[in-house]
């Protein structure tokens, strides 16, 4: 059986596409082994990839209050992307989204995440993953999608607390669905 340690050290220095040779860190998971709740969004940032992990930068701090103010504290939580590399434009400063051959090269990795974190639910981070994780391939697994942070970020104001609001009930959902099965 695969172990944390284990997965850490197979991924830490990936070269299996090109998004190694733009990266500072390989940024694989934050967060509870198992978990409640997996959130995947679709590639690191500026942040993430200085620091080696997800969700930290002005997007990872928006979610962390939807996630507050939406799941009850003892909620076991982790946090991945779709790659593990930032995905550098070509001018060398603008990021892009991961291209699909980096996602089929990263898939194996998640997949391994996935099977480490054991969660009763996936909550696809913005579009991209969504288009990437389906239901038949974790059918025992709920799986949700919220608007990724980064995009809320940049919404109009009259539309931006709508959004927010808009994950905050898909996940306090999430979570009374999981209660439940977990009761029955």
């Amino acid at each position: 059986m695969m172990t944390w340690k284990h997965h850490k050290k197979k991924w830490s220095d990936c070269e299996r596409c090109d998004l190694c040779k733009t990266r500072n860190k390989v940024v694989l998971l934050k967060g509870k082994i198992p978990c409640d709740i997996l959130f995947i969004g679709e590639a690191p940032g500026v942040s993430e990839d200085s620091l080696g992990k997800p969700f930290i930068g002005p997007a990872g701090h928006l979610l962390d209050r939807i996630i507050k103010e939406s799941l009850p504290e003892t909620t076991r939580l982790a946090f991945t992307n779709l790659v593990a590399c930032i995905p550098v434009g070509e001018d060398g400063n603008k990021l892009k989204e991961p291209d699909k051959k980096s996602i089929r090269e990263c898939r194996e990795r998640l997949d391994e995440v996935i099977s480490l974190c054991q969660p009763s639910a996936i909550v696809c981070v913005g579009k991209l993953p969504a288009k990437y994780l389906k239901k038949e391939d974790f059918p025992e697994t709920e799986i949700e999608t919220i608007t990724h942070p980064a995009s809320i970020i940049r919404m109009d104001v009259s539309q931006k607390g709508l959004a927010i609001q808009k994950a905050i009930i898909i996940l306090q959902d999430l979570s009374e669905e999981i209660q439940n099965d977990s009761t029955n």
